[in-house]
């Protein structure tokens, strides 16, 4: 990779005036800044301009990069950051990628060229490369909402595993043997990967055979809950009980539920994950695995001033999760029994 001394060495100036052509490109005379800007070109130099605002000055804002406006999950964490640093006078921007890497891409480096001090990041990927160029770069940022464990990346997160395994054990509780999982794509979050391992993982200490025909993954969104339930309820044995990985799939899972005719939860109980605001006051109330959003992104807003300060501090931070029972779940009815002992072990 090039630095300020390969520009200034091609152009023969110093590097105090090629720093001048890229901060102050006035102040610099217009035959000296065409060469420097050459040299920049067949350098393929690229400017680090987060790197120099956060070891000369600092803008006193950072970036928020969320997959999702649209779920409340996500509205709630940013209340979390804004709320904390605001009390320290920092600004925030706030992004959004709609799931899509290249977007999240997009996003970084506009933020990056905006001097921003730092960013949190709800990534499409932990360990692709977006992520890894900002290790290299040695870039602050924390990841918020992925589960990490050691490594040089600060995340702050929830052990997604032990929550798909807390909420499939409920169901399991409950007489419910056939159970089903709607999930978001694992292509672009982490996090349903981790919480369907929980799920697998607890059929099987249960006895349980895994089926694959009942994993249905899909978009993270109302229309992507409704559409996958009633996929899962046209299967020649429908399962009983269905875990969501995230509330807002399982909302659109008992509009969908409720469009096939069924009662909940006397005909099919389901679970979500997350315990966004409204999941109380749905109907039937969600059963579900809460994470505290609010304070994850409150935490991790304080652990990125924190790397701001002291560049080699790497932290994770994984919370706790609880199940949360509500009106969304009951012991399995009579009339799917016979269809759940079919596939005990």
């Amino acid at each position: 990779m090039s630095t300020i001394h390969d520009v200034a060495r091609l152009a023969q100036v110093s590097t105090a005036t090629v720093s001048r052509v890229i901060n102050s490109p006035e102040n610099v005379r217009k035959e000296t800044r065409e060469k420097v800007l050459r040299a920049m070109k067949m350098c393929n130099y690229k400017y680090n301009a987060l790197a120099r605002g956060f070891a000369t000055k600092k803008s006193n804002t950072i970036g928020l990069i969320l997959p999702s406006i649209n779920n409340p999950v996500f509205a709630e964490s940013t209340l979390g950051v804004q709320e904390f640093a605001e009390k320290q006078q920092i600004k925030v921007i706030l992004g959004n990628t709609s799931y899509k890497a290249s977007q999240e891409k997009s996003l970084i480096k506009a933020l990056r060229e905006s001097q921003v001090d730092g960013l949190i990041i709800t990534t499409t990927d932990p360990k692709g490369d977006i992520i890894k160029s900002l290790v290299t770069e040695k870039i602050p940022f924390v990841l918020l909402f992925s589960t990490i464990k050691g490594g040089e990346i600060s995340a702050v997160g929830v052990d997604n595993y032990r929550g798909g395994y807390v909420a499939t054990e409920h169901l399991i509780s409950l007489g419910h043997r056939r159970i089903g999982m709607i999930a978001g794509t694992f292509s672009v979050t982490d996090r349903s990967y981790h919480r369907w391992h929980g799920y697998r993982q607890c059929l099987k200490d249960n006895g349980i055979a895994y089926d694959k025909e009942l994993l249905v993954q899909t978009e993270y969104s109302l229309a992507g809950g409704r559409d996958s339930i009633k996929r899962l309820l046209g299967l020649e044995t429908p399962p009983s009980a269905v875990f969501c990985s995230n509330d807002y799939i399982a909302l659109g899972a008992i509009k969908g539920a409720r469009e096939s005719g069924l009662t909940l939860p006397e005909d099919l109980s389901i679970v979500g994950f997350d315990d966004m605001p409204t999941a109380s006051y749905m109907v039937p109330a969600l059963t579900t695995v809460r994470q505290p959003a609010y304070e994850m992104g409150r935490q991790a807003c304080e652990l990125l001033l924190q790397i701001m300060e002291t560049p080699e501090k790497t932290v994770q931070h994984m919370m706790e999760t609880k199940l949360v029972v509500r009106e969304s779940t009951a012991s399995v009815s009579p009339k799917t029994e016979a269809g759940d002992n079919k596939d005990r072990q």
